[in-house]
């Protein structure tokens, strides 16, 4: 079957449809990550605040504005759900696969562009935070498009890439801030000192660039926004984002999140898999390509004979320097590295792509014959166990309901028919067609299991405290949880929750205290802290699994600080900035918002 672009797409939107889209809504809001930006985008359209982020009914200073439209606008067309809330971020990740499919196709081939597409697509780590982090997949998103454009733009001449470049800054700074703007700046930087591309070449990029139409276009998307965030809190948002949560963060002062320097190495190595196996051979080769000089001339590279080198030269090193610019961060999390998947996934996809036009050729395949022919054969043997025991075992040994069972085992189908595929094509002299089936059957099989991981991951994580939260919804108390913060409890109880972290904090009711019943959510694991402390009488009303909600008879809370009065008490300020405070991050509101207030 030859590749057409038309054949690719319906392969890869096949594959989106059911990586991204497939079971969506079937398990809850996930803390941490996804509960943040729920819980504020529920409250902006309660509000109807549309420039101000609020969490827990009080200003979020975290993150931009970006995530939360992206689920609020769902949210005012279909109603406040987890559908809604993700439905977004879904067609946010199959455009970063399409598009990484567009880009490796430009400079490679049909085959290039849809191995990459499929490459990024199944990649376990893309896949997990479009389901549980979507504000990193929007940033991967933008950040990756800024890229692209920039090497499509300058490297290939594509004249319609431009603006694209511009827009995707802005959107990326819109996402998570100044971030997007300095990794692409850094990465960028890094592959021009690497390369010399000589100044005649480096003046004609600048020309394609168009700065002063893209300073324009990324000033109208950022702008707007910024300046009205500024007058809607008179400076304080932009103080606090801009100088604790960016400056700290890198510092590790403003998450709990730390590592040693190789921390990413595995995370790479789990959250690209399987095709991590090929991208220490791609890069060695783009490296020993794109540093040789074809022609020793001051200019440096000729354009016409090393533009495909410097292609590929541009996209490893940025995501090469994006890996070890956050590997230099004190603070780590697994998804900070994402962006560098997409132009990894390209530069795979061209390199196979070559690999294999190499392997055609009949002394390279006879040199080459003992090694392929035993891979290959590999994979025929490794999808007839598939085909044969992946049924059995998913009937035996996973621990699920019968669709649960059954959408595992057409998923072993799927992932033995692809391997099967790829050794008979192989055997017919279609090596690109083989290594086609193997992807594509890999990216099948993860959309099918994925769902299933979800829903066992949520019953035994987050299911239990779901079901008390949801009983909870517009009930005349105040609420609170012990020694955690969890947004997505307040997503489903549909209004503020005070988070605390010492037994000392519920002290004994005086007169003319608020007359609401007090209650208290707490996990088994850490309620003797609150039974055992004198004074503490806790009455059970609910217990879901280890969670459990007690009203804490006779008792009132003392409650946190909310953000803006730590913002406003130098001390506290002080102490958080420091990365002294023990209350952890500066900008999670632990208090309570006012709700009545708030509303007014």
């Amino acid at each position: 079957m030859q590749l057409t672009p038309m054949r690719s797409m319906i392969i890869l939107a096949v594959a989106c449809l059911g990586l991204f889209f497939l079971g969506m809504s079937s398990f809850g809001v996930t803390d941490p990550g996804e509960g943040y930006y729920v819980e504020a985008a529920r409250e902006m359209v309660e509000s109807g605040d549309f420039i101000t982020p609020h969490l827990n009914y009080q200003i979020y200073f975290s993150k931009p504005i970006l995530t939360f439209w992206l689920m609020a606008i769902p949210y005012k067309i279909f109603g406040v759900s987890e559908f809604s809330a993700r439905i977004a971020f879904s067609f946010i990740a199959s455009l970063l696969v399409f598009s990484t499919y567009r880009v490796a196709r430009a400079f490679g081939s049909e085959f290039a562009g849809l191995l990459a597409g499929l490459v990024i697509a199944s990649s376990p780590l893309i896949i997990a935070v479009t389901r549980l982090s979507p504000i990193d997949i929007a940033f991967t998103l933008f950040v990756d498009l800024a890229v692209f454009a920039f090497a499509m733009s300058t490297i290939l001449d594509r004249k319609r890439w431009w603006w694209v470049l511009y827009v995707a800054l802005g959107l990326a700074v819109l996402t998570k801030g100044p971030a997007g703007l300095i990794l692409f700046s850094a990465g960028t930087l890094i592959f021009l000192l690497v390369s010399r591309p000589g100044m005649t070449l480096f003046k004609t990029w600048l020309k394609r660039l168009r700065l002063g139409w893209g300073t324009l276009i990324f000033s109208a998307v950022v702008l707007p926004w910024y300046v009205a965030i500024h007058f809607a809190t008179k400076g304080l948002f932009l103080k606090v984002f801009f100088i604790y949560e960016n400056l700290g963060r890198f510092a590790g002062r403003t998450n709990l999140g730390k590592a040693a320097w190789w921390y990413y190495l595995p995370v790479i190595g789990y959250g690209f898999a399987p095709w991590i196996l090929a991208l220490p051979f791609a890069g060695v080769s783009i490296l020993k390509s794109g540093l040789k000089r074809k022609q020793a001339s001051d200019e440096g590279f000729s354009e016409v004979s090393d533009t495909r080198n410097l292609f590929l030269l541009y996209l490893f090193v940025w995501s090469l320097t994006e890996f070890l610019f956050f590997s230099c961060s004190k603070t780590k999390m697994d998804t900070y590295i994402l962006p560098c998947f997409a132009p990894f996934a390209v530069c795979i996809g061209i390199k196979t792509q070559q690999w294999l036009k190499i392997l055609s050729d009949a002394d390279a395949q006879s040199k080459a014959a003992p090694v392929s022919k035993a891979v290959f054969a590999f994979a025929g043997i490794l999808g007839f166990l598939f085909l044969v025991g992946g049924p059995i075992a998913s009937f035996i040994l996973v621990k699920t309901d019968t669709v649960g069972k059954v959408s595992i085992a057409l998923a072993s189908a799927l992932l033995a028919l692809g391997l099967l595929f790829c050794a008979r094509f192989y055997k017919e002299g279609k090596v690109e067609q083989a290594v086609a089936s193997f992807a594509a059957g890999f990216a099948l099989a993860a959309g099918l299991c994925q769902p299933i991981g979800f829903q066992i991951g949520s019953k035994k994580r987050w299911d239990d405290l779901k079901l008390i939260a949801t009983h909870l919804k517009d009930k005349e108390a105040d609420i609170a949880i012990f020694n955690t913060f969890k947004p997505a409890a307040m997503f489903y109880t549909r209004g503020p929750i005070d988070s605390f972290f010492h037994p000392h904090q519920l002290k004994q009711a005086k007169p003319g205290d608020d007359a609401r019943p007090q209650l208290v959510i707490v996990s088994d694991k850490v309620v003797d802290r609150l039974i055992s402390r004198p004074g503490i009488n806790l009455k059970l009303i609910e217990r879901s699994g280890e969670w459990a909600v007690y009203e804490a008879v006779g008792s009132r809370l003392e409650r946190n600080l909310t953000l803006e009065e730590v913002f406003n008490t130098p001390t506290a300020l002080e102490m958080a900035v420091s990365g002294k405070a023990e209350w952890g991050p500066l900008t999670v509101p632990y208090a309570a918002g006012d709700r009545q207030w708030w509303k007014k």
